[in-house]
């Protein structure tokens, strides 16, 4: 039988995990289910929350539960989950959102099984916050159709709940090359891209999941310098192996992005931390002149 590989990737979730788990357990789906969660040392009580849940694991469901002995990051985190993998099919949930309908992965394992030259498929997701201008709007508009490797990039379109790819992505030359940093920030953009070295990439409009958004997600927050920093790290990564558009695209988004803390970090005199900035901008010095201009 047809095996799926479920990865949850958890760190204090105490609050949320139930939930998550809820939404996997839910699924009716005619495959086996390898469920792999990985806690990444939580100081809370997710630990004590997923043992109790995981005592009722359903009949075609197999659990490798791991508490990392301490916190190694979210990104050493994820690729202890990629190693225990061993399914057809990877599907993902972060331990703070849920999948919504019970269909989920039957609606996605039964697009890739038949349509082979695809290797990845993703789903619309639902925003949840607190914020009521936010919540319950769409995370992105999805469309049923083929989605470029650019349009992946530049969109930011695909939420991680809301995918399910081959698990020979995880083997690919691309994902060796882009996915082992251990502190490569947003490491699922990579290997959705690395998907598209393998086949094509297509979009589902369905709702299937919900995307909670608060302070203490991994991408929450208006401004993070540290964070933005690893994030042009991540798209230097992706422009040197892609080339192409995806390179240019990525050398206009470290330049902006830098040019903007530059600019935030020098206004308020943190000369030391602006510089931090500065070898970025100059790797780019083909935007420089029209930023000169303004």
């Amino acid at each position: 039988m047809t095996k799926i590989s479920i990865i949850i990737l958890t760190y204090n979730h105490e609050k949320f995990i139930s939930q998550n788990l809820e939404g996997v357990f839910s699924q009716v789906v005619d495959a086996d289910v390898e469920l792999i969660i990985c806690d990444d040392h939580s100081q809370d009580q997710t630990d004590s929350v997923i043992k109790n849940i995981i005592q009722n694991t359903p009949s075609n469901f197999e659990v490798k539960y791991v508490r990392q002995p301490k916190n190694i990051g979210a990104t050493p985190n994820f690729y202890s989950a990629l190693k225990m993998v061993t399914g057809s099919f990877v599907a993902f949930c972060e331990g703070d959102d849920y999948w919504t309908d019970p269909n989920k992965l039957q609606t996605q394992i039964d697009f890739l099984i038949n349509n082979p030259d695809y290797s990845l498929c993703f789903h619309t997701a639902v925003n949840i916050s607190d914020d009521v201008k936010i919540n319950e709007t769409l995370f992105s508009k999805v469309e049923d159709r083929e989605y470029s490797a650019v349009e992946i990039y530049k969109h930011w379109i695909v939420h991680t709940a809301t995918v399910m790819m081959r698990a020979e992505v995880l083997k690919s030359e691309a994902k060796k090359a882009t996915l082992h940093e251990p502190d490569l920030q947003y490491f699922d953009t990579v290997l959705f891209l690395a998907a598209s070295t393998l086949g094509k990439l297509h979009g589902i409009p369905k709702k299937m999941s919900a995307y909670r958004r608060h302070q203490a997600g991994l991408s929450a927050g208006k401004i993070n310098f540290k964070r933005d920093l690893q994030h042009n790290k991540l798209d230097e990564t992706i422009g040197k192996y892609y080339g192409g558009e995806i390179k240019k695209l990525s050398n206009w988004l470290i330049f902006s992005r830098s040019k903007i803390n530059f600019n935030i970090l020098m206004k308020g005199n943190r000369f030391f931390a602006a510089l931090k900035f500065l070898p970025w901008l100059l790797r780019n010095r083909i935007f420089i002149y029209s930023w000169m201009k303004k």
